[in-house]
């Protein structure tokens, strides 16, 4: 299959379903976040924030294409900021990539779960979270991407969403 895509705004639950797809298909994850404290391990090497981020997504994707060819049948990309998501999606071959996009139709649903989380993610500009989940909720659907709701279900359903579509 290919590349498992995971995007929405903070409070979807984009590691949480990222992290059950990792266990139960047993595939390479990679949360983008974790990309930039390689390079802040070499506090010598001086970028700007967003020469940074560009550099962290051309890694991210040599990394993804390396797992690909050495066999590995899936790989989950998550926490992708919207300004690359079309530069993720479209580095791959349509039938290479799945994107699924979390949303959440309630904006008191993104408001509790970025106020009350406790799985060690400090981000907490609810109100932020909530404009950047209708900009997802409301931009064009893309080709072979899946839209779902993580309001009224469980991170577990929503995984068995996503695995009956790979």
């Amino acid at each position: 299959m290919g590349v498992l895509f995971i995007t929405g705004a903070p409070g979807t639950g984009k590691s949480t379903i990222a992290a059950l797809l990792h266990e139960n298909l047993g595939c390479p994850l990679f949360e983008f976040g974790w990309i930039p404290e390689f390079r802040q391990k070499n506090p010598h090497t001086i970028l700007d924030w967003e020469e940074e981020e560009a550099l962290s997504i051309e890694n991210l994707l040599l990394v993804t294409d390396n797992y690909l060819r050495h066999g590995f049948d899936h790989v989950i990309l998550t926490d992708i900021r919207e300004p690359y998501t079309d530069t993720v999606y479209n580095h791959y071959a349509p039938d290479n990539i799945r994107l699924f996009t979390l949303f959440a139709e309630d904006d008191d649903v993104i408001r509790n779960r970025v106020l009350t989380r406790d799985n060690g993610n400090e981000y907490r500009n609810a109100e932020e979270a909530v404009e950047l989940n209708h900009l997802f909720r409301n931009r064009a659907k893309l080709p072979w991407e899946y839209r779902l709701s993580c309001d009224c279900k469980t991170p577990e359903e929503i995984v068995s969403e996503i695995l009956k579509t790979i």
